[in-house]
């Protein structure tokens, strides 16, 4: 199944807890494309100050936000559908703008950024119920508070790039249908 008449890149993303990584790994087995988990590609720097639970500045994403935008997008040139789907939390229009300004050939390939957000409680719920994972719920107020959810000339309806879905109290087949449909595919 195809989206696109060039190669694209599918972010899905949000703020801690929202399931982005869980959209995202059933996003790529529908489209049975390649998964990549945005957060394996942090460099330890990244990973340690949140472990510690310092927020990170736009300053440390920068690179992480490069080497996402460059991974991913070879990975939808060379994927036999010509599609990749990328967990990142692109909290921020700028680093979504980053993201496409920075791929591999951006003036072939096309974006589509999914963002996943919720109320505040319900992420520090979900992140609180979250195993093994390097970022704690004391973390999700830096993100909740920077994060700027896709509107206007961003979304898909006014002719852009980007989707708002609210997960709050929805299933994570709920949230997977409501994508699925967004994306008309």
């Amino acid at each position: 199944m195809s989206i696109a008449k060039k190669p694209t890149v599918i972010v899905v993303g949000g703020p801690a807890g929202t399931g982005k990584t869980t959209q995202g790994e059933l996003l790529a087995k529908f489209l049975q494309c390649s998964f990549i988990e945005g957060d394996t590609l942090h460099p330890q720097s990244n990973i340690d100050k949140m472990a510690s639970g310092q927020p990170l500045t736009d300053d440390d994403r920068w690179g992480w936000l490069k080497k996402l935008s460059e991974i991913s997008s070879n990975a939808a040139i060379n994927d036999s559908k010509q599609i990749c789907v990328v967990s990142c939390s692109m909290l921020k229009k700028i680093y979504r703008t980053y993201i496409k300004n920075n791929s591999v050939d951006h003036d072939r390939l096309q974006f589509r950024f999914v963002f996943l957000y919720s109320d505040f409680n319900d992420l520090v719920k979900r992140v609180n119920n979250r195993q093994g994972h390097y970022m704690k719920s004391d973390m999700v107020k830096s993100q909740y508070d920077i994060m700027e959810i896709p509107k206007d000339d961003e979304l898909l309806e006014n002719g852009g790039e980007g989707l708002a879905i609210d997960t709050l109290d929805k299933t994570s087949d709920e949230i997977f249908k409501e994508l699925i449909e967004e994306l008309k595919l």
